[in-house]
């Protein structure tokens, strides 16, 4: 049986819900995946219950004792002494410039040696990352150094802003295949790596398992506005409470509330201090998949303000549940919501056009139900988790059938 790697840097967070969807689809499929994670999530990144739900099928690379990384390159280097030296060269070649970028590279090589050992132990025949950062890096290495195929999931915009720095040609060029999860990002992919080989450059969407997401019709009274999202400068918080300060000088009784944390935390809740919102505004923190549910299914629309996104699985859900969306036309979000069939997309950093839908969503209610509708139907018809992990098994499976086993 074709055993399937999936290398990744912290694995399994709570914001991870994604990528679990998917190991897990695979595996029901009948595909046997072994998750290698560089680290072991932090306290605050994870929960006992998801450590303990992942515990036989994720390897953790680091941390281990120097005694421990000295045995596994001195073991590689006698075994496979022309890959080791060549993967060494890889990684070298790959350096951003100066001394840090020639010492981040000496880590990922020592990773890439670790993770190779664990892919020998388990009889590993194709490795695939999610993302493509420093664990694509890290995935490309191992790949290499273990003799096998790899491929890399690419989401969007954090690799794109430093596309060269990120070596994003280095890493298509080399894989089996590559997927993209929208259009958009596969057009990134094409321009910064030059390659146009399509059958090389999947679209394959992230996907959600539907019998979770329980569709119901929107309530006729619009009150409660939902939002999950890191709190980082990208997702443009500060423009959806803006406003919210506008509808509600409009004499409008809404509400806000906003899950996820990140580093802008603090700075929105002072935001919503100065603007005498905060009963208005509700900050819950991290919230796991079956409460994510849960307050899609009591909120009225989903508002999402980003300036980046990949294609937002935040937006996808509430769509599959049948609540309205309203979103920015950037990157890869118009091939998900379709203004005026499937959501509402207004320009991004600007509190007025949010306000602005967020008026239209409010006084058309056979406009939310259309939507609403509509929305569901596209979920079904192209983010089936079932059938997007069907798309990415076969091109997996396909690559591990031509390295049965990791062999000298």
């Amino acid at each position: 049986m074709t055993k399937i790697g999936y290398l990744l840097h912290r694995f399994p967070r709570i914001t991870d819900t994604f990528i679990k969807r998917e190991i897990r689809s695979l595996q029901r499929a009948g595909t046997t995946v072994c998750v290698i994670s560089v680290w072991k999530p932090d306290a605050l990144e994870t929960t006992l219950d998801l450590l303990n739900d992942w515990s036989t099928d994720t390897h953790f690379l680091l941390p281990t004792s120097r005694l421990s990384i000295a045995r596994n390159l001195f073991s590689s280097l006698v075994r496979f002494p022309i890959r080791f030296f060549d993967t060494l060269r890889l990684a070298i070649s790959m350096s951003r410039p100066g001394s840090r970028g020639l010492a981040y590279q000496l880590f990922y090589f020592v990773e890439a040696v670790l993770a190779a050992e664990i892919m020998k132990q388990k009889g590993i025949a194709h490795l695939h990352n999610h993302i493509g950062d420093q664990s694509g890096t890290v995935t490309m290495l191992a790949a290499n150094l273990a003799k096998i195929g790899y491929s890399i999931s690419f989401h969007g915009w954090p690799v794109f802003f430093d596309a060269e720095g990120s070596r994003i040609k280095e890493k298509v060029l080399r894989a089996s295949f590559t997927r993209a999860i929208s259009y958009f990002c596969r057009s990134q992919l094409m321009m910064f790596s030059g390659c146009n080989d399509l059958a090389r450059l999947q679209v394959i969407h992230c996907g959600l398992d539907l019998d979770r997401y329980r569709y119901r019709a929107p309530a006729e009274r619009v009150s409660s506005i939902f939002c999950a999202a890191r709190l980082s400068p990208e997702k443009g918080l500060d423009f959806l409470i803006g406003a919210l300060k506008l509808l509600l000088d409009q004499g409008h009784e809404l509400q806000l509330r906003l899950a996820g944390d990140g580093p802008r935390r603090e700075e929105l809740v002072r935001l919503t201090d100065d603007l005498k919102l905060t009963d208005r505004v509700h900050f819950l923190g991290f919230l796991d998949e079956d409460k994510i549910i849960r307050e899609l299914q009591d909120c009225d629309l989903f508002v999402l303000p980003s300036f980046v996104e990949g294609l937002p699985v935040s937006a996808m859900e509430a769509m599959a549940i049948g609540v309205p969306v309203i979103a920015t036309n950037i990157a890869g979000t118009s091939e998900l919501v379709e203004h005026g069939r499937t959501g509402l997309l207004v320009r991004p950093s600007d509190s007025q056009a949010l306000a602005d839908a967020i008026l239209k969503m409010v006084a058309d209610y056979d406009l939310r139900l259309g939507v609403a509708e509509c929305g569901r139907k596209k979920i079904i018809n192209e983010f089936d988790i079932t059938k997007e992990s069907e798309k990415l098994n076969r091109m997996l499976l396909a690559s591990g059938d031509r390295y049965s086993s990791i062999s000298d």
